[in-house]
């Protein structure tokens, strides 16, 4: 009897370091995929050509020494790891189909002709950023979770960056130590340094989500995956139009044509086709609790806002999807989007932390940086 207990207690103990092991490695060993600078280098070079939408070869987007290796599928295994990109020999972009309307004309009085920095505000001749903060009572309590968020009380507390930019390529994206893969980690102050950024703020962690179906990445105008989703897709277009696409709406070859400049795979989006509040979202339970959140908002091409909500702290207890969901149809937003939140919830305004996390700064995934364009 003992030696079957013993038996029983070591098969257990093994299954689960299997499990770990396999966790380990799919989730927190780096597998690198695309260095997202070089890349990027090629594509500004060809989007200031005749030619755009231009398609990379290997040998400007894949590392030589992963040629052949077993850990990146699409070149000799594609279904061994499905949930990344199947095609990464051959890195694809996307029109530059950028608005014909001067971003700088239509809205005169926000740019200035030297750069004005102060703490919550910076404008210079392509960039206008402003933060407000704002601080209610809404009287709700979170009893969702068996009432593990009762404790953080009814207050609500975010900030909110409105954004004018003259030019698209001053609203960039960037991976976690420029590189597109599987556990690249960095912190949000340290890519906004290396992206001399004005402001900056998480983005959808992108690689969290692995299985077969796992969304369409485009980042500054390069598809780095393929993938239907089962959830919502926000697309942010070259000409500064914003669309959010249904499960089994995406389709590369539309998005190639349309000129799609970034996309996020997170969810839920906010509003519907009017602008006004959604009260059913298509996301999990736990999305719908309260929790810090991070939500991008669209006005119009060149105009745009971020909401970052703290949260499980006291003071503030974090944002339900319908409460985001109403901030941004007083605004007059067309469209929103809630990107990744909780602990990866987090903004900078130059070299500053413009919010009040609740945990020291977290290590991400990827970023949104608006910069003086370069593109």
């Amino acid at each position: 009897m003992k030696k079957r207990i013993i038996k029983i207690v070591f098969d257990i103990t093994a299954a689960a370091c299997i499990i770990v092991g396999v966790w380990w490695i799919n989730y927190m060993v780096p597998h690198e995929w695309v260095n997202s600078s070089s890349l990027e280098t090629n594509f500004q070079s060809a989007a200031a050509g005749p030619g755009p939408g231009d398609i990379l070869t290997a040998s400007e987007a894949w590392p030589s020494d992963t040629i052949n290796d077993p850990l990146y599928p699409g070149i000799i295994m594609p279904d061994t790891l499905p949930a990344l990109n199947p095609t990464p020999a051959v890195m694809k972009t996307t029109n530059v189909n950028k608005d014909t309307q001067d971003w700088h004309e239509k809205f005169p009085d926000k740019f200035t002709d030297m750069v004005i920095s102060t703490e919550d505000s910076y404008t210079s001749p392509d960039i206008s950023v402003r933060l407000t903060y704002h601080k209610n009572d809404s009287g709700i309590l979170d009893v969702s979770a068996s009432g593990k968020h009762k404790k953080y009380g009814t207050n609500v507390s975010y900030v909110l960056a409105d954004i004018y930019i003259g030019d698209i390529t001053c609203f960039r994206t960037a991976f976690a130590q420029d590189t597109y893969g599987i556990g690249y980690t960095e912190k949000l102050t340290d890519m906004s340094a290396r992206m001399n950024s004005v402001l900056a703020v998480n983005g959808d962690s992108y690689s969290n989500n692995r299985h077969k179906n796992n969304g369409t990445i485009i980042r500054n105008g390069i598809i780095y995956r393929e993938k239907q989703s089962d959830a919502e897709t926000c697309v942010l277009n070259w000409d500064g139009t914003m669309d959010i696409y249904q499960p089994g709406q995406l389709d590369t070859q539309l998005l190639i044509d349309k000129g799609a400049y970034q996309s996020w795979i997170f969810g839920p989006s906010l509003l519907d086709e009017n602008g006004k509040a959604k009260t059913d979202f298509l996301t999990w339970d736990y999305i719908r609790q309260s929790h810090p959140r991070t939500a991008i908002g669209y006005y119009e091409p060149g105009h745009y806002c971020i909401l970052l909500a703290d949260g499980r702290q006291d003071g503030s207890r974090g944002m339900f999807p319908e409460e985001m969901a109403a901030v941004f149809e007083s605004l007059g937003c067309k469209a929103a989007y809630n990107l990744d939140g909780g602990h990866c919830s987090f903004m900078t305004m130059g070299t500053q932390v413009a919010n009040n996390p609740y945990k020291p700064e977290h290590k991400i995934e990827d970023g949104i940086f608006i910069t003086e364009g370069n593109i």
